[in-house]
């Protein structure tokens, strides 16, 4: 029996902390993890076929993002993002993006739910748009699903009285 290889998730994003994104401890700020989170959506929006050149089709609009802190940042750390696109329909992009450092440690998750936006209305995204993500999510096909991916919804659930 042959192995077969994992489908590997999108690296798309590689940067590293800069002396203004550290808060008063030294570490990365807070918000720094949504901007590394929000350009490594941008890089795979890019891949699909959004940007100004095409504004007119419409864009993706983030509904919701849950970011789980794995890790401290400190000044000059390399980061790199690894992004899986873990469902897509015709409107909503449900992304999972990893930052880890040059080493390949896990330093934070962000999972985030978007929709596509056109003339200030959400509705289904072109046709190649929904195309180019099918063949990205076919990429990735295979892959487990991330262990942390839904735990706020599963939590919430656990404490609603619908559970």
């Amino acid at each position: 029996m042959t192995d077969t290889p994992q489908p590997s998730a999108l690296r798309l994003w590689r940067g590293s902390v800069r002396p203004d994104w550290l808060d008063y401890n030294g570490h990365m700020t807070e918000h720094r993890y949504l901007q590394v989170f929000g350009e490594s959506s941008d890089a795979l929006y890019e891949r699909i076929g959004v940007d100004m050149a095409r504004a007119d089709e419409g864009a993706y609009y983030t509904l919701s993002t849950f970011i789980t802190h794995l890790a401290e940042c400190r000044l000059g750390t390399v980061l790199e993002t690894e992004t899986e696109i873990l469902g897509h329909d015709a409107r909503f992009l449900h992304l999972f993006h990893r930052v880890s450092d040059a080493a390949g440690t896990p330093l934070a998750e962000g999972e985030h739910l978007a929709i596509h936006v056109r003339h200030g209305a959400s509705g289904p995204a072109p046709a190649a748009m929904q195309e180019a993500i099918g063949r990205l999510f076919a990429l990735q096909v295979g892959r487990p699903v991330p262990a942390t991916a839904g735990k706020v919804l599963r939590r919430a659930l656990e404490h609603s009285r619908l559970a």
